[in-house]
Formats: C-alpha cells, structure tokens, sequence
C-alpha cells in the first residue's frame, strides 16, 4: 500500500482568501478535485471559512513547518 491509498484526499486546485473587514479575520475558500465525482464534473469548491487572524498566522507556520519537512523527506529518496 503506497501513500496515497491510506486515505482518499481532494487535491485542491486553488483558493480565493481574503480579509473579513467587519472582523479580525480571513475568509478562505478552497478548489477541490472530488476523486469519487464524473470527471466531466470538474473542480468542486467550498464554502468560505473564516479563520480569525491568530489561527491563520498558526496555519502559515504550520504550513511552513510541513513543508520544511516534506522538502527534507524528498531529498532522503
């Protein structure tokens, strides 16, 4: 069983964000390819989630930590 058979996941596509300017916060909004879907169905997309800003300056750094992490696991192949 290879990575990507564990679980099913949703490659995104791409993403709308922006700031929530009655609140402290961003809203993000995410593309998505559904594997289960027609393809002739195309990208998908979610509702706009709102982070408030302390949550998405979290979400940067464990953003940058992941991806600290998957570069050094690439180059030991």
């Amino acid at each position: 069983m290879n990575e990507f058979t564990r679980f099913t996941f949703y490659p995104v596509t791409g993403w709308h964000i922006g700031p929530l300017n009655t609140h402290q916060a961003l809203v993000v909004k995410f593309g998505y390819i559904d594997p289960d879907a027609p393809h002739e169905q195309g990208p998908q997309e979610t509702l706009f989630l709102g982070l408030p800003l302390e949550m998405a300056k979290k979400l940067v750094a464990s953003l940058s930590e992941h991806i600290d992490y998957a570069e050094k696991m690439g180059t030991q192949h």
